[in-house]
């Protein structure tokens, strides 16, 4: 009988049954009859999918949770499973563990990890990694050629004869040829459709086994004619040797390629392998050897979780969110049409200048990528929000061009990674905005920078502090110092570059206009984002290499504009009490019953940068300095007949008015 002690300690599986009808299958691995093949039954009990909490329990030292044992199960039994979870619901976790049973399991098991960008099938080989780390027996197992290894452009976790291989995905042309048995390809929004059809599906084309294919594939023709059935207790053991794809991420939205292929599996499924229903998904007639059974999809919204698995206060935060519709998709596995924000996800999405997809302009066709290096032709707009104690610093890079402009780089960083970089000696400036006014040079002399947008509050006086500091000021470099215009101020008169626009973020009419001036530029096309580029990242890493770069990377570049589109997508417009429009991202709850609002850092860079951009445009439109007779007047315009000798900010003509 089990005691109530046990009861209590049993209490988290969420599992009742009758105690007389539990089975334990340890009875028939010591069966008394036949000792000489306990090892031999054991090792059958632990192959079989639905004792796998056992085996994670005693082999690789880790313990699940009944629906992570459930999802491995039903990941081991199909050839075609698709995973979509709830964001911190484990599935990097879960899609570690599951190829670490699959290289065991299975002898000269090859098998393969992608995900669109190297730091995310890098993430589930760090998992891998950690626990062989802490599996003695795992180890033992397998022997001392076995354990991870790790290179510039790939790592490998070798399992006694298996590997687990997690690969760059690049533009595919590195990894073209490749073969697996079993292919992982995890947040597969990200993954460009074109590089996983033409290319990751191919890894797994070939059989697990071809000649045993071949002479199973010539037996069952040969069975069928002689009106033989050799189909039955195959099953899953057949299923488990054949070649398996699997699909994994959190869901995105609905114009998105995940969301076809949900779809299509869910035609699939649904179908219960009809003909009539199936030639609707195939539009016309199902290949032969075409088995519904082999497709799976698993979905697991964060109201399915146990009780306790996730942090209570983030799911308050998340639930308490404006957007039902981003909630939806984080939280509760849900495809959603849009975002509910003022820029609409659909409205951002039009303006990436993608090779397929290139924006067409007066100029001519454009496509641009994210890049760590502009033009020396080209002129740039910085748009820098400080941070305050937990937000992040952030700094926008806009390339500038005749009928348009493009979003080409952002770089964030916050205290914490500061201090990280400090103690791992990639940076020697002690003071956090000293080291930020540093980053913005070393982009300056890479991005011919004409202006910089800085919001005024905050950190910004640090900021522009820290930029015309003359301790702080390199060899070859000069202090910078906020722009001359209609206002006199005490600075400029200083030498150096006058190139800082203070943006007052305060002001509600400043920021009705940037906000609305940005969603138009986004309608009509001349404010445009890069294309996510697989090959660039992928060829960064051996520039990374060759450059000995450690941070900073293109790739991190790419991310960084990535999380910029996700905090315009939550940029919510409201009205304050007296009627005054405003911005911001929802409104959330944290710990306490305290409320707190989600981060948007580089939204505010890149609304700084575009007004910034504007207003040098309107100038440019306006006033064409030329000379005529020596004297500074727009063009068309004649020299004009008063006593007006000199141009500029009023408090300079007045002055000098009367010199001579």
């Amino acid at each position: 009988m089990i005691d109530q002690q046990q009861k209590l300690n049993d209490a988290w599986l969420g599992i009742e049954v009758d105690e007389n009808k539990l089975f334990n299958p340890m009875d028939f691995v010591f069966d008394d009859e036949d000792k000489d093949k306990l090892l031999e039954r054991l090792a059958w009990l632990m192959m079989r999918p639905e004792y796998f909490s056992f085996v994670c329990k005693y082999i690789l030292n880790i313990e699940l949770s009944p629906f992570q044992a459930l999802i491995l199960y039903e990941l081991w039994n199909r050839k075609f499973p698709m995973l979509i979870g709830s964001r911190g619901m484990g599935k990097s976790f879960l899609l570690s563990v599951y190829p670490l049973l699959r290289a065991l399991f299975m002898p000269r098991r090859k098998i393969i990890v992608v995900g669109a960008a190297f730091r995310q099938s890098k993430v589930l080989f760090e998992y891998m990694d950690t626990i062989w780390k802490n599996a003695p027996i795992l180890r033992d197992l397998c022997g001392s050629n076995s354990g991870p290894r790790r290179d510039v452009d790939r790592c490998v976790m070798h399992i006694g004869q298996s590997t687990i291989t997690c690969l760059p995905l690049g533009d595919g042309s590195k990894i073209r040829g490749q073969r697996a048995n079993d292919i992982i390809a995890d947040e597969f929004a990200s993954i460009p459709r074109d590089i996983f059809e033409n290319v990751v599906a191919g890894f797994a084309a070939v059989a697990a086994s071809p000649i045993e294919k071949v002479k199973q594939k010539a037996k069952n023709k040969k069975a069928k004619e002689l009106g033989l059935d050799l189909n039955s207790g195959a099953g899953n053991e057949d299923m488990q040797k054949s070649n398996q794809i699997i699909l994994s991420g959190t869901a995105y939205y609905d114009f998105n390629h995940f969301a076809d292929y949900w779809r299509r599996y869910a035609k699939i499924i649904k179908s219960g392998g009809q003909a009539f229903k199936l030639q609707e998904v195939f539009g016309g007639d199902v290949p032969d050897d075409f088995d519904w059974n082999e497709y799976s999809v698993i979905r697991m919204a964060v109201d399915q979780l146990p009780d306790g698995f996730m942090d209570e206060g983030q799911i308050a935060r998340a639930k308490a969110t404006i957007h039902s519709g981003i909630y939806n998709m984080e939280y509760g596995a849900c495809f959603t049409t849009d975002s509910q924000g003022f820029f609409k996800r659909s409205l951002l999405e039009s303006c990436i200048a993608s090779p397929d997809k290139p924006i067409t302009l007066p100029s001519g066709e454009v496509t641009f990528e994210a890049q760590l290096k502009g033009s020396p032709d080209r002129k740039y707009i910085f748009g820098v929000d400080p941070a305050s104690e937990v937000d992040n610093f952030s700094i926008v890079v806009l390339e500038l061009h005749g009928d348009h402009r493009r979003i080409v780089h952002c770089w964030t960083t916050n205290r914490q990674q500061h201090k990280d970089k400090l103690k791992s000696k990639l940076v020697d400036e002690d003071d956090f905005y000293s080291y930020c006014a540093k980053k913005i040079r070393q982009l300056m002399k890479v991005f011919p920078c004409a202006e910089i947008a800085l919001d005024a509050q905050g950190g910004g006086i640090a900021v522009m502090e820290a930029l015309h500091d003359k301790d702080k000021i390199g060899e070859g470099e000069v202090a910078i110092w906020p722009t001359i215009d209609d206002k006199e101020k005490d600075t400029d008169d200083k030498s150096g570059l006058h190139i800082l626009k203070l943006c007052q973020f305060a002001r509600a009419d400043w920021l009705a206009e940037a906000n609305h001036g940005l969603r138009k530029d986004f309608e009509d096309k001349v404010m445009l984002l890069p294309f996510f580029d697989s090959a660039s990242i992928g060829l960064s890493i051996e520039e990374d290499k060759v450059a000995g770069r450690k941070y900073d990377t293109l790739e991190d570049c790419v991310m960084e504009i990535e999380e910029l589109k996700d905090e315009l997508s939550m940029i919510v417009m409201t009205q304050t009490s007296t009627g005054r429009e405003r911005w911001d991202t929802p409104e959330v709850k944290v710990a306490a019953g305290k409320k707190s609002r989600l981060r948007k850092d580089r939204y505010s860079s890149l609304i700084m940068a575009n007004m910034s951009a504007r207003a040098l445009l309107v100038e440019k439109e306006i006033i064409e300095y030329g000379a005529i007779g020596g004297f500074a007047v727009s063009e068309g315009e004649k020299k004009p007949n008063n006593d007006k000798m000199f141009y500029g900010p009023s408090w300079f003509t007045e002055k000098m008015q009367n010199i001579y």
